[in-house]
C-alpha cells in the first residue's frame, strides 16, 4: 500500500469522524440545554466558592448557610435580570417543555434542583455582577453606614454633653448665663441637623464634621462677645473650647476622628469572625438596636468561609488607603478576582465533565451507527471506488468552508449543511447493512474475535468522536493541505 493510498485512507475516515462528530455535538448541546448543565455547573461553583473550595463546609449549619447565600445572591434583583428569555408563546412552550423534563431527570435520577423554588438560572454571570450583588446580599455598605450614623450621633451627644460641661463650670455672673445657654440651644440645634442630613444620606461624613466645625466656630465666637478674654472665665472657656474645636480642625485628630466613627471594612468583617455574642460590645452597639439586629441578619446568612475569604479580601483593598468609599471600590475589584479565579477553575472543571460526557456519547452513537474504525479503514483500504468518492467530497468540503474558522458555531453550521449534501451522495462504511454486520461462522454463531474487535472498533470511533467537529474539520483541512503539497499561493488580489 503506497502513500498516496494510505493518506486517502486517513482523509476518509477523519471525514467520517467529522460526519459523526457533528451529530454529537448537535446531541450534546440538546442535552445540555435541555438539563441545563451550564446554569447548574455555574450555581454550584459559585456554592463551592461560598464554601471554601472543593472540600465545602462539612458542618451541617455551615452547609446550610452556603445554600441559603447562593439562593440569595440568585434571588439578588441584578442576577435574576440576567436570567431573561425570549417572549411568545413558542419560546415560552420550548421552554416549559425543557423545564419539565428536567424535573422529569431530577425525579428519575434522585438528584436535587439547584435552583431551589426556581426552574432555572443564568448560564454565564459577569464578575461585576456577582461582586455587586454579593455586598448587596451582605448589605456591608448599608452595615457600614448604619454604624457610621449611630457613632456620629453618639459623638454629636458626647461634643454637646462636653461643651455644656465647660459652660457650666465657668463662674459667670447670673445675668450671663441665659444667653450663653441661648446660644448652645442654638448650637444642639444646629447639630442635630447635621446630624440628620448625614442620617439621611444628603452629605458626607467629611462634610457633617466639617459643618459641625462651623457651627462650633459659630457658637465660640457668638459667646466669647459676652465673656470677655481679659476675664478669667472668658479665657478659660476660650482655651477649653479650643480643645474641642482642634478635633475638628487638626488633620491628624480629623482622620482618627473618621476612623473612630466610620468602621473599616476588615474591621466590620473581623467582627463578623468573631463570636456573635461579642457583636455588641466590639461594635459598641446595644443588642435591641436596629443596627445590632441588621448585623445579626447579615452573619445568620454568612458561612464561616466567607467571614475569612471577605476579611484577606477587605485586607488587601485597605492597602492603597483613601477614604472608606474607596476602599469599598477597591474591595469589590477584589471580589470580582476572587470570582474570576475560581470561575477559571470551575470551567476546567465543566469542560472535562463535558469530555466525560461526549466519550460516552460518542461511543454510543459508534454503536448506535455501528460505526467501527477497524470495519471502516478495511473497507476503505479494500474500495477504490469508495475511498475515491469520500475523498472527492472531503476535498469539496476543505475547498468551500476554506475561510471558515473551525471553532466559529455558524461556520460549524455551513459545514454541517456541506456534510449533509455529502451523505445524500455517498454511502459511507458504516451502519447495520450485511457487509458491516459481525462475522459469523457457517453454522450462523458469533465469532468471540470479530465481536471483541468490533468492540475495540466502537471504542475507538467513540474516542475519536468525542474529540469534537472542530477538531476533525481542523485536521481535515490540514492533511488535504499536505497532500496537495501545501497552500497553493494567494493571487495578487489576495494578497
Amino acid at each position: 500500500m503506497n502513500l498516496p493510498v494510505i493518506i486517502d485512507i486517513i482523509i476518509g475516515l477523519v471525514f467520517i469522524y467529522l460526519t459523526l462528530s457533528l451529530l454529537a455535538s448537535e446531541i450534546q448541546e440538546l442535552i445540555a440545554t435541555v438539563l441545563q448543565w451550564r446554569a447548574e455547573h455555574l450555581k454550584k461553583s459559585i456554592e463551592v466558592l461560598i464554601s471554601g473550595g472543593s472540600e465545602g463546609a462539612k458542618d451541617p449549619l455551615q452547609f446550610q448557610r452556603v445554600g441559603q447565600l447562593a439562593h440569595s445572591i440568585y434571588a439578588n434583583p441584578i442576577i435574576k435580570d440576567l436570567n431573561q428569555g425570549a417572549k411568545g408563546l413558542l419560546s415560552e412552550g420550548f421552554r416549559s417543555v425543557t423545564h419539565r423534563m428536567g424535573d422529569f431527570y431530577h425525579g428519575l435520577t434522585g438528584t436535587k434542583n439547584v435552583f431551589g423554588n426556581k426552574s432555572t438560572g443564568p448560564s454565564y454571570i459577569p464578575a461585576e455582577c456577582f461582586s455587586a450583588s454579593l455586598l448587596d446580599t451582605l448589605k456591608i455598605s448599608n452595615l457600614i453606614g448604619s454604624i457610621s450614623k449611630a457613632r456620629l450621633e453618639k459623638f454629636k451627644n458626647l461634643q454637646l454633653a462636653q461643651i455644656q460641661l465647660i459652660g457650666e463650670s465657668l463662674n459667670l455672673p447670673e445675668s450671663t448665663k441665659p444667653i450663653i445657654q441661648q446660644e448652645f440651644s442654638w448650637l444642639t440645634a444646629e447639630f442635630n441637623r447635621v446630624v440628620e442630613d448625614y442620617k439621611n444620606d444628603l452629605v458626607s461624613l467629611n462634610n457633617s464634621l466639617d459643618r459641625m466645625s462651623e457651627k462650633l466656630g459659630f457658637y465660640i465666637k457668638d459667646s466669647q462677645v459676652y465673656l470677655p478674654e481679659t476675664e478669667l472665665a472668658g479665657r478659660e472657656f476660650q482655651r477649653q473650647m479650643a480643645f474641642v474645636k482642634a478635633r475638628f480642625d487638626s488633620e491628624f485628630e480629623r482622620e482618627a476622628l473618621r476612623g473612630q466613627l466610620q468602621p473599616s471594612l476588615s474591621h466590620l468583617l473581623n467582627t463578623f469572625r468573631k463570636n456573635q455574642d461579642t457583636v455588641a460590645e466590639i461594635m459598641d452597639l446595644k443588642e435591641d438596636s436596629r443596627i445590632y439586629k441588621q448585623i445579626q441578619e447579615t452573619l445568620d446568612i454568612m458561612p464561616e468561609s466567607v467571614k475569612r475569604s471577605l476579611y484577606i479580601l477587605a485586607q488587601r483593598a485597605e492597602k492603597g488607603g483613601g477614604d472608606t468609599q474607596e476602599q469599598l471600590q477597591r474591595f469589590q475589584k477584589e471580589i470580582e478576582i476572587w470570582f474570576d479565579q475560581s470561575m477559571q477553575r470551575a470551567s476546567g472543571v465543566y469542560k472535562r465533565n463535558a469530555r466525560g460526557v461526549a466519550i460516552l456519547l460518542g461511543t454510543a452513537i459508534a454503536v448506535a451507527a455501528n460505526a467501527d474504525s477497524i470495519n471502516i479503514i478495511n473497507r476503505l483500504s479494500k474500495d477504490s471506488m469508495l475511498r475515491s468518492t469520500v475523498n472527492l467530497y472531503a476535498q469539496q468540503l476543505v475547498a468551500n468552508n476554506a475561510k471558515a474558522k473551525s471553532n466559529n458555531l455558524t461556520s460549524l453550521t455551513k459545514v454541517q449543511q456541506d456534510v449533509d449534501r455529502a451523505l445524500d451522495q455517498v454511502a459511507l462504511p458504516f451502519g447495520w447493512s450485511e457487509q458491516n454486520r459481525l462475522e459469523r461462522d457457517r453454522q450462523g454463531n458469533l465469532l468471540w474475535s470479530a465481536l471483541i474487535a468490533k468492540l475495540f472498533g466502537w471504542i475507538l470511533s467513540g474516542v475519536a468522536i468525542s474529540m469534537g467537529a472542530a477538531f476533525w474539520f481542523e485536521a481535515l483541512n490540514k492533511i488535504i493541505n499536505i497532500r496537495n503539497a501545501g497552500k497553493k499561493p494567494p493571487s495578487p488580489t489576495e494578497s
